[in-house]
This record gives C-alpha cells, structure tokens and sequence, in this order.
C-alpha cells in the first residue's frame, strides 16, 4: 500500500465524515422556549439595533428592525438594556427570565424572526385579596385578611391608568390602553389612590356587590356610572399575572378579578376584552398542515354585535388599514357576554402583528381616563403564532414562513419606544425589514421610505381607529370585498341607530347580522378582502 493510496484514503474518509455530520439540510425551523443565560447588543448606538441572545445554551442571532413582545407592549431590541449595557430584566440572573424564539437556522446561524420575552411565561397567582393599602398602592393576595401574608403586589402602573402610578420598571407594564386591569367581563378596573378617588369610586361597588348591571350613562349622581372604573376590594377574588422585582414584591401586568359587570345593552359605553386569540400562519405546502384561526372574548353587554379585524401597517407611515376576520354575536347564556370565533382552515395571510376586537355599530366611545371603550387591540401574544405542521413524517421539514409576515418583510413604520415612560426619538426611524433575514424563501423588496412622510406617532400612538359600518343587505353577492365608506351605503331601518338603544334593537341587529351573514360573502372566513384605510 502505497503512501499516496494512504493519503487519499484518509482524506476520503474526513471528507465524508465531515460531510456526515453536517445538517441534512438548510434553512431549518425552531421554536424554542427557555431560560436565558446572555444577551448582547451590536453597539452600533442604533436604535433598532439587532444583538444576540443565547437560551439554554444555544446562541442566537437577533435581527436589526427586531420588536420583541413583552408581556403588555413591544419594545426595540435596545431597549431591553440599561445605559451600560446590562439587561434591563429586573433581578436578573438572580432570578431567571424565559424567551420564546420563532426563527430559521441558516447554514448553522439560528435567526430569529419572532421573540417573546416574560420572566415566566406561566405566572399566574389566584387568590382573594386580603388587603389594600390606598396610600402605597400596594396590595396583598392570598394573605390573612387585614393583615400580611400572601403575596405583596402592586400595579405595574407607570402612566397612573389604573390607581397610582409605579415607575420603576416601566417595559413589564400594565397594557394602558386596553383594560388589562379588569373585571371578568372585560369592564375596566382600579385600585384606589385615596378613600375618596373620584376616578375609582366606592359607589361603583354598593356595598360590595360582586355583581353590578349599568344602567345607561349619564346616570344620576352616587349610582353606578358605566363612564368611571369600578374598585378593586378586599375580597375580591382576582388572578394575577406579575413580576418579581425584589423585597417580595410582585409587579402586576394583568389582573382578572371574578366580578359580573355589565352595561346596558346597546348603550354606550361597553367594553370587551380578548381571552385568547391565535394566528394560523398559511404555508399552503402539499405536505404541510395549516391550523385554525381562533379566538376567546368577553364584553359587558351580552347582546353585541362583534367584529374581529386584523390590522396592517404601511410599512413607510405607519398609517394602519383592517381587514375583517369574522362578526360574531355575543353569548347571552351562561357565561353570558362570552365570544368564541373558531374561522376554521382559512387563510388571512399576511400575517399581523396586531389584531382587533369591536363592538358595533356606533359602540367606540370615550372611557374612563381616557381609554377606548368598545374595542380591544391584541397582539400575536406568546404560544399565538400557529405555524403549519408536518403531515408527511419523514419528510424535510419547510423553514418558518415568514415571508407571509408583511411586517418583516417590509416593514412597519416608524419606530416610537415601547417604554411607556421614554421620550420620543429626536429624528425619524423606520422599522424595515429584519436584518439579516431569518430565511431563504424570496420575498418583494421593502419600499424606500421618505421619513418626511411618516406618521411621527406610530408605535405607542393611541389606536383610535374609525368604526366600519354594516354594508346593506342585499341577496346578490356585493362586487366589493371590503366596508365601504358611510357615503357608499345605506343602513337598514332601525339598525345601529343612537336613538335606538333597546333590547329590540338588538334583536333587529342580530337578525339583520345574521342574514348579512348567509347572503353577503365577505362575512365568511376565508376571503381575500382589500386592504384599505378606514
């Protein structure tokens, strides 16, 4: 055996030994949730900085443009860091935080598309709340009552929405323009600031009920006023999601307490809020299977009328369109007030970050401090994204489709902090396409923007968006797929009209809804609708 024949044989064998343990094939999906050991920025000093992240052990690249989803807002990469460059995670590593990470590993590099971040993605606490104390703000669940025990919390509170204002870890907020501080029903809900809070009245709980029906505002002084939040009391029985940011302190980001809160119905105001809601994500592969869009609701008036509406972005202004997922109606049995929408197989490609929940017709009004009573925007929370499964085992497993995620592709605006508390940025930055790109299918190019153009506000704007109306009934199919503007349609006789707030206007609501239903197709799932600015 010749010496060259030694040589050739031994690089034959590296060779495909090497070759061997290489990936079978690239790009390759995860979905990974788990404990994070590290994270880095890029120290470019831009605002939209990509970094890293390593979780249980593996590294992973996060893409310039990333918004990572907290537990009530979305926040720029950056901004999970203090000023020397720490985390910004309250009692990290003392105590660990988690990340769910939606991404592509390309040629070894694992990129990531989406990424959830909570210091535990299951807190939940349920007890009574055994005190309160009006002067801090602080609140104890689970103790003895009147005394300690339990668990110390407080709202997480930084604009002073709900009760006092706590400011000292403003990313793992209470959402402020929804009512995450609630009663089961979805009816906005506070801790007192003083024994006479005129935003939190005592009046709005006689003599402690549990159960309270509104009558329609304005109603006379010292009732129940459907305009003001209703108090937290001792008593109540609340669950709880929080943070712990030390001294066995919980900083609480959503509170749910069992109480029965209900307007009038058809009246002005009402409230919803959304329980869960899920986002099948279509891949339309031959050996993929697609998954259901989904969703749980409450409101406080148990005979509403629905809509379910996904919003897109511009990807230059910000400027915000909606497309119609499904109108529902109400449950008015027990639990009354409840919304489940199962669409079904359907396909709302592109994908969303952010869809919305409104009661309607003429139901969007001025809340409490200035919330926003009779809809509910909820993002694509964590465990929300449903992406396509396999269905031919064995078979190579398609990367994430995120080139059916407009918002990552080509943008969304211009970016505003997620922290409730910072000051907006001194010039204008668009949020564009994930850098790199957490993939390798094609996907259209992302616009040039002109940064004069752009809607200063977008990001942490107030969402006020303008109330779709019902289009008439007719047995044709419509030759528009989408709402049309209030000048284009006629309202039937005795539907959505202010001067008819009765229970027979809501039955004639429902029966009209559910004809437009049957007749008209773009209240059916499934149906490619306009995208268009209402």
């Amino acid at each position: 055996m010749t010496f060259a024949f030694l040589v050739g044989w031994l690089f034959s064998y590296i060779f495909h030994f090497v070759a061997a343990q290489s990936a079978p094939y690239t790009p390759n999906p995860f979905q990974n949730t788990g404990d994070i050991n590290g994270m880095s920025l890029d120290g470019s000093g831009d605002p939209l900085a990509g970094g890293t992240i390593t979780i249980d052990g593996l590294a992973y690249t996060i893409p310039k443009n990333t918004l990572v989803t907290l537990p009530s807002i979305a926040v720029a990469w950056p901004e999970l860091f203090t000023a020397d460059g720490q985390p910004n995670l309250p009692q990290y590593p003392t105590i660990s935080w988690q990340a769910q990470v939606y991404g592509n590993t390309i040629n070894g590099e694992n990129v990531v598309g989406l990424i959830y971040i909570a210091q535990n993605f299951g807190e939940v606490l349920q007890g009574f709340v055994s005190s309160i104390d009006v002067a801090t703000g602080h609140f104890r669940v689970a103790g003895s009552f009147g005394g300690s025990g339990g668990v110390e919390c407080v709202l997480n509170d930084p604009t002073g929405m709900f009760g006092k204002p706590y400011t000292d870890h403003p990313l793992w907020t209470v959402d402020p323009e929804n009512p995450s501080i609630r009663s089961s029903t979805g009816y906005p809900m506070c801790i007192p600031t003083s024994s006479d809070d005129p935003d939190c009245p005592s009046s709005q709980r006689p003599n402690g009920e549990t159960k309270v029906d509104f009558a329609q505002a304005p109603v006379p002084a010292g009732q129940p006023d459907p305009l003001k939040m209703v108090p937290i009391v001792v008593g109540d029985y609340v669950t709880i999601s929080a943070t712990n940011v030390g001294n066995d302190l919980y900083a609480v980001y959503s509170l749910v307490a069992n109480v029965g809160l209900y307007t009038a119905p058809g009246t002005q105001p009402a409230y919803i809020t959304v329980e869960e809601a899920q986002y099948a994500v279509y891949a339309e592969l031959p050996n993929m299977e697609d998954a259901e869009v989904r969703a749980v609701a409450f409101t406080t008036d148990p005979e509403a009328i629905v809509q379910w509406f996904v919003i897109d972005v511009d990807p230059c202004t910000g400027e915000e369109s909606e497309r119609n997922v499904l109108l529902l109606l109400a449950d008015p049995t027990a639990p009354v007030g409840r919304i489940v929408a199962r669409v079904g197989k359907s396909n709302f490609n592109p994908a969303t970050r952010e869809m919305g929940f409104r009661i309607y017709p003429g139901a969007i009004s001025n809340g409490p401090k200035g919330l926003i009573a009779g809809q509910f925007i909820q993002p694509i929370m964590f465990d929300s994204f449903i992406m396509p499964e396999l269905t031919i085992f064995g078979d190579n497993i398609p990367e994430q489709p995120f080139q059916h995620m407009d918002y990552l592709s080509q943008g969304s605006g211009p970016y505003t902090p997620g922290n409730p508390l910072a000051d907006p940025p001194s010039e204008t930055h668009i949020v564009g396409k994930l850098d790199p790109w957490p993939g390798s299918l094609p996907v259209a190019a992302p616009p040039t923007c002109d940064t004069s153009s752009a809607l200063t506000t977008q990001g942490t704007k107030k969402k006020v968006l303008k109330e779709p109306v019902f289009m008439p009934l007719d047995s044709a199919v419509p030759s528009f797929d989408y709402w049309a503007d209030i000048s284009e349609i006629v309202i039937p006789s005795g539907v959505g009209s202010s001067a008819t707030n009765t229970t027979a206007a809501n039955s004639r609501r429902s029966a009209f809804i559910s004809q437009t239903m049957q007749k008209n197709r773009m209240f059916r799932p499934g149906v490619q609708r306009k995208r268009r600015v209402l």
